[in-house]
């Protein structure tokens, strides 16, 4: 009898041993299974959300018309800077004027004096103004046609639709690290520069 039960006690602890080990078995092949199935969803995910980036520093020096068009603009800048220095020695130049000869003049050349040198410089805070206006201008409407000729682009290259995301970068922004299999620098400082040239 006792030799009875030590064998079905045996058999017991077989069964519960084996039963065990197989609940680690397909603890273990659940495990990489949902592994298996979230590195599929990933590679997925990605294949289905493909980006790229470009270091827009990198583009800009290397972009003709942009380079160009920054030069135009520069000497429309020095142009200005050149009208006002000449406008602000005349002013200066007045006024020293009216100070060395302030003695000798009667009261009334006094006031005609101060009422245009007052009128000299309202017409030089003025210009000043203007000028500055102007160049903001200029400078908005150059960053504009520089922005639609980027995104015009962009687009013609990703008519196929192979890109979700195009991304701008700068050597000194908040993004560290970026694999360069997804730059397309060089793409478009190439396209862009042929599609400028031929017109």
């Amino acid at each position: 009898m006792k030799l009875i039960n030590w064998i079905l006690h045996a058999i017991s602890l077989i069964a519960i041993i084996y039963l065990f080990t197989q609940r680690n078995c397909c603890n273990v092949d659940s495990k990489n299974g949902m592994a298996t199935s979230t590195n599929l969803d990933s590679t997925q995910a990605n294949t289905n959300f493909p980006v790229a980036f470009f270091y827009s520093d990198s583009l800009l020096s290397n972009l003709g018309f942009f380079k160009e068009n920054e030069k135009a603009l520069k000497k429309k800048q020095e142009s200005m800077a050149a009208e006002l220095k000449n406008k602000e020695l005349s002013f200066q130049k007045e006024l020293q004027g009216l100070q060395e000869n302030a003695q000798n003049m009667t009261r009334k050349e006094m006031e005609t004096a101060q009422e245009r040198l007052g009128k000299m410089e309202q017409e030089l805070m003025q210009k000043k103004e203007k000028l500055s206006m102007q160049l903001a201008e200029e400078a908005s409407e150059f960053n504009e046609k520089l922005h639609s000729k980027v995104t015009s682009y962009l687009k013609e290259i990703n008519a196929s639709g192979q890109y979700k995301y195009v991304f701008s970068l700068q050597r000194e922004g908040n993004i560290f690290l970026a694999d360069d299999a997804l730059d397309i620098t060089p793409q478009m400082i190439k396209g862009l520069n042929e599609k400028y040239s031929q017109k």
